[in-house]
């Protein structure tokens, strides 16, 4: 069983998209545009895997069209160009509204009392194996670079999360690469988080002061919409970042 459905994704991670599907998305997710043609036949054959091993959904009455379906897995498969990547293995659906959705929360106040809540999302990831994304964010953002894109942000999540508990660490080749990651994201979570007590400019959202999987999953988006930014204001982030994803942006050219 194993072996065939081996077989199955090799076909899949060899097979290029059709001139239709390629221009589909680069017209629906911009960014795929500018990749270098180098990483072109890894990064197609990744949006076949995702596309035909994952179950694509629509909510809220939303009629998932093959533009949105290319749009998500175009930029999904961005984070999976690594040689050892395995495509999202606790992944199972990709469910997409049409807007925002609410969500039920409960948030515990400074008396240690629990307090039920609503939360407007554009976005968010389970462990539990699902994604579930704002069709009209996923299209904002995906046409604008302005350091947000909420595909990027929670496919980010998914990585955090094949290693367990959401902590802002996904599974890392290396114990080098574990020990000099651990020394960037720390460093720079305590800066940021120190830059916005102190009201100064910040290179990531306020968001990103949450925790250190919120973080993570923001230096993602920053890394790939504002990388020459991302190198030299936080260089050591963006060093182990192109070395866990094998690409680097900032040598990309955006017109």
């Amino acid at each position: 069983m194993f072996f065939f459905r081996g077989r199955k994704r090799r076909k899949l991670l060899e097979t290029p998209l059709d001139a239709n599907q390629r221009a589909l998305m680069h017209r629906t997710a911009p960014l795929t545009a500018v990749l270098p043609p180098a990483y072109v036949p890894r990064h197609e054959g990744a949006v076949q895997v995702l596309l035909e091993e994952k179950s694509w959904e629509g909510a809220g009455e939303l009629d998932l069209t093959p533009e949105m379906r290319m749009a998500v897995a175009g930029q999904a498969a961005l984070l999976q160009l690594r040689q050892d990547a395995d495509h999202y293995p606790g992944l199972d659906t990709v469910l997409v509204y049409p807007n925002a959705f609410v969500v039920d929360h409960e948030v515990m106040d400074e008396d240690g009392l629990v307090h039920g809540g609503e939360d407007e999302l554009a976005g968010e990831s389970w462990q539990r194996g699902v994604v579930i994304l704002s069709w009209q964010d996923v299209t904002d953002e995906a046409r604008r670079r302005d350091g947000y894109n909420v595909v990027l942000h929670e496919f980010a999540h998914q990585l955090d999360e094949e290693a367990g508990a959401a902590d802002g660490a996904p599974l890392l080749a290396t114990g080098d690469l574990q020990s000099r990651w651990a020394d960037a994201f720390g460093s720079a979570y305590e800066r940021h988080t120190k830059l916005l007590r102190r009201r100064r400019e910040v290179l990531f959202d306020d968001n990103a002061a949450e925790n250190p999987a919120e973080f993570f999953a923001t230096a993602v988006e920053v890394f790939f919409e504002f990388p020459r930014d991302l190198a030299r204001e936080y260089p050591a982030v963006h060093a182990v970042l192109a070395e866990y994803l094998g690409l680097d942006p900032a040598a990309w050219r955006f017109d």
